[in-house]
């Protein structure tokens, strides 16, 4: 069967995000940034309470308690915000953009305004659904994209499975 669909920026975003979602390195990255940023406060804090600089000392222990409370948040947003500028510097040219999927028995064909080529089975690595998307996982490490609002979502989940796909339901994932 044949789906058409368009590639805007929510789209890519999204993907992005859900990609970063389940990165270990960012989970990592972000558990460590707030250790250091806790625990440098702490020593800066005891060391000015020790030196009897008592208002620099409260400041540097309540700027611990803050960053444990609120850094999650914050590394959070600012990512988001990255992301945001990432796809708008690297993307823009992509926004809008027709794609057109056909799924075959034993492969799918994927066309666009820069190419068209066939992936075939084996080079699929399996499929992802969120509430809102279907991301078709290629080997290469590349996804597609397709937004369930511009296609028959019931359709193409079941073209997706015949090609005995992993497939992975997440329809409640959210960014954070």
């Amino acid at each position: 069967m044949k789906y058409s669909y368009k590639i805007e920026e929510e789209d890519l975003f999204t993907f992005q995000l859900y990609t970063a979602s389940k990165s270990v390195v960012l989970e990592k990255k972000k558990r460590n940034g707030r250790l250091i940023l806790v625990a440098a406060s702490l020593a800066f804090g005891g060391y000015f309470l020790s030196s009897n600089e008592i208002p620099m000392g409260l400041y540097f222990c309540a700027m611990a308690v803050v960053s444990l409370l609120f850094y999650n948040r914050y590394f959070l947003w600012k990512h988001k915000l990255n992301y945001r500028r990432f796809i708008r510097a690297n993307y823009s040219s992509r926004f809008g953009m027709t794609e057109t999927l056909e799924t075959f028995p034993n492969h799918i064909f994927v066309k666009d305004e820069l190419g068209e080529g066939e992936v075939k089975q084996e080079d699929l690595e399996g499929v992802i659904e969120l509430a809102d998307y279907f991301f078709v996982q290629l080997q290469s490490g590349t996804s597609l994209i397709i937004p369930k609002a511009q296609v028959s979502c019931d359709a193409l989940r079941k073209d997706l499975t015949k090609l005995k796909l992993p497939f992975v339901q997440e329809l409640d994932w959210k960014w954070g």
